[in-house]
């Protein structure tokens, strides 16, 4: 069964800040609750592989994240953590700063065990969405609080 949820916030910070966030494996636990640890490149770009442990409905569980697109404006996974997903981070420019909108999508399982176990996946899942967005707001939103910046040319020739 095909499962998805959106939702948007709206970030008052430096495009390469918040990249710095998105594409550093180390800082994923910070603002993402249910991964535990990460190993994998300093920095992903298409292609790589990080592979850590995870945490979700008192699983403990082996995850791998593959890096599908990674750009100024987007950035997506081929996510497996107990159910394969696809989670898409698109980032807009607004006067404020920008836009992150966050789209997971996700095979649940099927038959009946699987439905059951689909219910609470599904609000797992826009739970967790909930907190990774306001995870990410308020770690960039303190002046200083990400120590990873990611060194985009593109950012530092706009002055960022």
């Amino acid at each position: 069964m095909r499962f998805e949820t959106q939702a948007s916030r709206t970030l008052s910070t430096s495009l390469s800040e918040i990249l710095g966030q998105l594409v550093v494996p180390a800082t994923w636990p910070k603002w993402q609750s249910e991964i535990v640890s990460t190993s994998g490149p300093e920095r992903i770009s298409e292609g790589d592989v990080v592979s850590g442990q995870a945490s979700m409905l008192g699983f403990e569980v082996a995850g791998r994240a593959t890096a599908v697109e990674i750009s100024d404006e987007a950035i997506e996974q081929d996510v497996v953590i107990g159910v394969r997903m696809r989670v898409r981070y698109v980032l807009t420019p607004t006067p404020e700063g920008f836009r992150i909108t966050h789209r997971l999508t996700a095979d649940l399982p099927s038959g009946f065990a699987g439905r059951i176990l689909s219910f609470f996946l599904k609000r797992r899942l826009r739970s967790m969405q909930r907190d990774v967005l306001e995870n990410l707001v308020q770690r960039l939103s303190v002046s200083g609080s990400s120590e990873t910046v990611w060194p985009n040319p593109v950012a530092r020739s706009l002055g960022e």
